[in-house]
């Protein structure tokens, strides 16, 4: 009885009859027959005569249920005709037994297979289906979205999306209101205002429906809670296995409770239960793929139409279409921040999205309201600039990594006017933005400098402009970044996820390749003079329009460290860079548990510090190293990093990733084949214990420490005999020793 009464929303498209396409009038489809018809008196002659129905037949859908019913009621007669001359039925109806007058009853003659039976039922669908011709469809995900008890939509997104499993048993009792109001505050500062999913009020009131006596809440409450309270309490965390990320963990179990409930196709509701789940797997890599959890919230919204603003003739209630903005722009934003640091393919295309930016009910600058205005408003400013950026990101992404593999003749014009928008971004923040936050802008601006200028499939071998550019965003990501996560967690920051590790993985990769493929033109002290303006590209906007020259943007000048006169020597910078990004990738590790990069990290970098270090030793004129700093670097043998190569040389693997923590697994809702990482390895197991449970790593990788600190510099009996000559031509100490 489910499928011959489908729950469908169907559009009624009535076809002309014969008489009124045979006189070229407009008929209106009128039921059992058009106007024209009645008019003429020939309202038994009014029947369709178009190719998606014959003569006679059904014109919509009434027609074709009621033709439906037809069919049924003739089957039914004539099984009650067989069963009234069968010997069975006379001689029930001598002892006058009462019998079921349905078709169900009616037994045949043979007994039917399971396999006949089931493809019986296929043929009655299909013939279902036929009757319904052409007719338009205008289904949602709630109509067509089915599962059976043994599966359904949360249980196939958590599965799919896990990785480890939670602890059992460690689920967290609900906080008093007074302890729980702080880690709501600190969500609110710090996270919701770059990613505001619902309006604030809906979480206070969330809140108060948990917290009320006569337990109000819906399941749909306690997710929102207890999610908020989750990803609080790891973004304050120091390092994985402390109370706060303990805290976070029980919260998540208690989540995962009413997944059921809150996990379901076709609600607006539900891809906000996925977002918050993607902001805590962006902090807890080890349970959750953020990948996974991303695409499947990409997925649900494109299904419902979020991704498309509905016209303008079409009435929508002005705060609904604000949170239909609001999902979307979210979506985008960690779609997007995902692809890039994993150097995959978007969910969906900028191209197939039209969404206008949301915040039409934010105040307006505080000279021009009253200061009660802003008793119960925030501004979205800074949410609006990381949008910004997003799409900038996601242009010179699509254009340069995604678009094709063939190279561009002159891709600098390009290259240069995306480095001038992005830097006009930045120049044109508001006043009004927290300084944590700009300090978050400045290095997301640095890593996207980074990102682009390095070599890609349209701009293979890179100018020599362009890599004096990287070596100097580089050295100001690693100092900037050192000095974000360097503040205290409670503070007003935004939150440190693993995005920010492999962000500073391949960051610091990109600085190794390129100073160590041309070395001495890098370290030149002497600023570079940026190359002869270039003509545009070859599709601009106003074809008729004089081409312009793009200039390259003008070489930064370095930053003057606090007690000295002037800048450092290059050697010396670079020195300090590399140090900078072991520094980070150690705090990173015992944060989140891969102390195993910061090795890796090390053993890429040992060949071109120990050059560095040599180099420094013979410039007596630059500037003294900093106070702390080892007289020797720290190298291992490295036979594939060679000592120069020239400037032309192109990459092979760029941008570079992070080696993978976890196997590569496809995901079900990539839009395209996931590309194994150069660095993932066969599944390995190892012993779990307590919060430190190490993920499969190369062979040749050391493993996470268990949570413990580890020195930054490695220490080590020496390197090996066969390479102590090439470690002295490169600047390594003559007894090779690892300091």
């Amino acid at each position: 009885m489910v499928l011959e009464t489908p729950l469908l929303r169907v559009s009624r498209p009535v076809a002309a009859c014969s008489r009124c396409r045979a006189a070229k009038v407009k008929c209106d489809g009128k039921l059992p027959a058009c106007t024209a018809c009645e008019k003429s008196n020939r309202a038994s002659e009014c029947s369709s005569t178009n190719d998606q129905f014959a003569r006679g037949k059904e014109r919509s859908y009434v027609a074709t249920l009621e033709s439906r019913v037809e069919k049924l009621e003739k089957k039914i007669a004539e099984a009650r005709a067989r069963r009234k001359s069968s010997s069975v039925l006379m001689q029930d109806s001598v002892t006058s037994t009462p019998r079921r007058t349905s078709v169900d009853t009616v037994k045949a003659q043979k007994p039917i297979s399971k396999r006949a039976a089931r493809r019986k039922e296929a043929l009655d669908i299909d013939e279902l289906v036929s009757d319904f011709g052409l007719l338009a469809v205008n289904a949602t995900a709630r109509d067509f979205y089915g599962f059976t008890s043994a599966m359904s939509y949360a249980r196939l997104i958590l599965s799919a999306s896990a990785k480890e499993a939670l602890p059992t048993g460690l689920t967290k009792t609900l906080p008093p209101r007074f302890a729980a109001t702080p880690h709501i505050q600190h969500y609110i500062n710090n996270i919701f205002t770059l990613l505001p999913l619902f309006e604030e009020s809906i979480l206070w009131s969330s809140v108060d429906a948990v917290y009320h006596l006569d337990e109000v809440a819906t399941a749909q409450d306690h997710w929102v809670v207890r999610m908020v309270l989750a990803i609080a309490c790891l973004s304050q965390s120091e390092q994985r296995g402390d109370t706060l990320y303990s805290d976070a963990v029980g919260h998540v179990n208690a989540a995962l409770e009413h997944a059921e409930e809150v996990l379901h196709p076709g609600f607006i509701s539900s891809i906000q239960a996925l977002i918050l789940l993607v902001q805590y797997a962006m902090m807890d890599p080890h349970h959750f793929d953020s990948w996974t959890l991303i695409g499947a919230a990409s997925r649900a919204m494109v299904d419902l139409g979020i991704h498309q603003d509905p016209s303008r003739s079409t009435p929508v209630p002005r705060a609904k279409l604000e949170v239909r903005r609001r999902v979307y722009w979210c979506v985008y934003a960690l779609d997007r921040s995902t692809s890039l640091v994993q150097t995959r393919a978007f969910s969906f295309s900028d191209d197939s999205a039209h969404v206008a930016f949301p915040f039409h009910n934010s105040p307006t600058s505080p000279k021009h309201s009253s200061p009660q205005s802003h008793v119960f408003q925030q501004s979205f400013e800074s949410a609006l600039d990381y949008f910004r950026i997003r799409e900038m990101q996601s242009e010179w992404y699509m254009d340069l990594f995604q678009s094709g593999r063939e190279s561009w003749q002159d891709p600098y014009p390009y290259i240069w006017k995306t480095y001038a928008k992005m830097s006009q971004w930045y120049q044109d923040m508001p006043s009004t933005v927290l300084p944590a936050i700009r300090s978050f802008f400045e290095v997301e601006l640095l890593y996207s400098y980074v990102y682009m200028l390095s070599p890609s499939p349209r701009v293979p071998h890179i100018h020599e402009y362009a890599q004096r550019l990287i070596f100097e965003h580089c050295i100001a990501y690693a100092t900037n970044l050192l000095a974000l996560i360097s503040q205290p967690s409670h503070g007003t920051k935004p939150p440190i996820t693993f995005y920010d590790a492999m962000r500073a993985y391949m960051t610091g990769r990109q600085f190794v390749d390129v100073l160590s493929r041309n070395l001495d033109v890098i370290l030149d002290p002497v600023p570079p003079t940026p190359p002869a303006p270039s003509g545009p590209p070859s599709t601009s906007d106003d074809p008729l329009a004089p081409p312009l020259p793009i200039s390259a943007p003008p070489f930064p000048a370095p930053v003057i460290p606090d007690g000295q006169s002037g800048p450092q020597h290059p050697t010396q910078r670079a020195i300090n860079a590399i140090n900078d990004f072991t520094d980070i990738l150690s705090r990173f590790g015992l944060r989140f548990g891969f102390t195993h990069w910061r090795d890796r990290f090390q053993r890429e970098s040992g060949a071109l510090s120990s050059q560095l270090y040599h180099r420094a030793s013979q410039s007596p004129a630059q500037t003294p190293p900093s106070q702390g700093m080892p007289s020797h670097p720290t190298f291992f043998s490295q036979t594939w990093l060679p000592a120069s190569s020239p400037p032309q040389q192109a990459y092979q693997q760029h941008p570079t990733t992070p080696p993978s923590a976890y196997p590569p697994q496809p995901s079900p809702f990539s839009t395209s084949p996931f590309a194994a990482s150069p660095y993932s390895a066969p599944n390995q197991q190892q012993p779990v214990q307590d919060w430190t449970s190490p993920s499969p790593q190369p062979p040749d990788m050391p493993q996470p420490t268990e949570g413990r600190v580890r020195q930054a510099l490695i220490l080590g009996p020496g390197i090996p005999q066969n390479a102590q000559g090439q470690h002295q031509g490169q600047g390594g100490t003559p007894d090779g020793r690892f300091m």
